[in-house]
């Protein structure tokens, strides 16, 4: 079953807004077994919408359209599709009642523009939107065709793809049995990991499982995939569990999670089952790796805070760095970073902590210390251990790396207990990770 996705909206066009709606739209499609097939972003011009509309139906057996449904004059999504459908808007006094109310639980006024947001066209199913005042519209032609309209606010439209869309379309259509499974690694680029699975990924296809490498700085998502007809369902997912297990077992050193679950989460977890706690202590990083960590619920167990010690003077007054090791080494140096470490352990109280010092850019590089070099530690009951690295030139994707590489670190850490032998360990200088 093909899907085509049009996204209305100049702000998408100019880059003012990330269009993130596509992405999660297809996301969950193809957990339920569409083939999104296309993706259009549309400027909020009518003749441009009707054309996009038309070809998408010629294609694909749904279009879902999102955006141009405000109530501002240039919102002019359920127009068209009025027109399209050949039916006329039609005012639905419920919904003007239940927008009025939405507005008034806010304190904010109700105008006339408000209420003719109410004004949908007949031949449409409605989708209520109790998180918003832009109502979703279901259309089905008579060849069986699906067009659905939803606002273009991402949250609305979350709530209606879940609870009314998505619903509406399994029972609608007929989909194949369709599912995946990732497995999450760090600490390993894309083409070693494929090497090291080689002879395994090959006999994929031939057993009806796909496979997808999903590279991002610090990590590679690995995603297996199986289809079939929706009777299948048992034995696809004993097949799926099966060539998923065995990826884990080859590569068992650089899994840190399956799923939707990251470093963040693996490294949590850990600290969690051993009830040991975290902080950071962040120079280059600027407070990256306390709000990845910070981001996942139930955080608080484990991780319990940090020092963003920019400025020398921060790393001297609150992690206790000596000035002569400033002076001696540099703020990038390996004696520094083991010291920030251990200051933050100790001020904070926790079981853990790990520091960044490194030099982000795109200015402040010199030929001993380049942009992209980034010192690392961490510190754990039996002592602190560093490791150097660089990550390129460009700013964001340094801070980025370094800080899923350091959570890569203390995983490697807690997996070996914190023992003496990961402590007393040769250091690693990697030239490019």
């Amino acid at each position: 079953m093909n899907i085509h996705l049009l996204s209305i909206g100049d702000e998408l066009l100019i880059g003012q807004t990330v269009n993130t709606n596509a992405a999660w739209m297809g996301k969950r499609l193809t957990e339920d077994g569409w083939r999104v097939s296309r993706v259009v972003t549309l400027s909020d011009d009518p003749e441009t919408i009707r054309q996009e509309l038309d070809r998408a139906l010629e294609a694909a057996d749904a279009v879902l359209l999102t955006g141009g449904l405000g109530p501002t004059k240039d919102d002019l999504t359920k127009h068209v599709l009025a027109e399209h459908f050949g039916t006329e808007l039609v005012m639905h006094e419920d919904i003007a009642a239940q927008i009025q109310a939405w507005f008034e639980s806010r304190n904010v006024p109700f105008l006339e523009v408000n209420r003719l947001q109410a004004m949908l066209p007949r031949a449409c199913t409605v989708l209520p939107n109790p998180l918003g005042t832009a109502s979703g519209m279901w259309f089905e032609r008579p060849s069986g065709k699906v067009v659905v309209s939803m606002p273009g606010v991402p949250y609305e439209m979350e709530g209606l793809m879940d609870n009314e869309v998505l619903p509406r379309l399994r029972t609608h259509f007929k989909l194949p049995t369709t599912l995946y499974e990732t497995v999450v690694t760090a600490g390993i680029g894309e083409s070693s990991l494929a090497a090291l699975v080689a002879d395994w990924e090959e006999a994929l296809p031939a057993k009806g499982v796909s496979l997808a490498y999903l590279p991002s700085p610090g990590q590679v998502k690995v995603r297996l995939g199986v289809q079939g007809p929706a009777e299948d369902r048992t034995s696809l997912t004993q097949l799926l569990k099966s060539e998923t297990d065995a990826f884990v077992a080859l590569a068992a050193d650089h899994v840190i999670g399956r799923g939707h679950s990251g470093l963040p989460e693996a490294v949590l977890g850990m600290l969690q089952k051993r009830g040991q706690t975290v902080c950071t202590a962040e120079s280059c990083t600027g407070g990256r790796i306390a709000s990845m960590l910070t981001s996942v619920p139930g955080a608080s167990a484990s991780m319990w805070g940090g020092v963003v010690a920019y400025d020398n003077s921060v790393k001297q007054e609150i992690l206790g760095v000596s000035p002569e090791a400033l002076a001696e080494h540099g703020a990038v140096s390996e004696v520094v970073v083991k010291a920030m470490a251990r200051g933050a352990r100790k001020q904070l109280g926790t079981d853990w902590a790990v520091a960044t010092s490194g030099v982000a850019g795109p200015s402040g590089g010199t030929e001993e210390k380049p942009v992209g070099m980034v010192w690392m530690a961490v510190a754990g009951p039996e002592g602190e251990r560093a490791w150097c690295h660089r990550f390129g030139s460009q700013r964001e994707r340094i801070v980025q790396r370094a800080s899923r590489r350091i959570l890569t670190h203390l995983h490697e850490a807690l997996r070996e207990g914190g023992s003496e032998g990961w402590m007393n360990g040769e250091k690693v200088v990697s030239l490019q990770s």
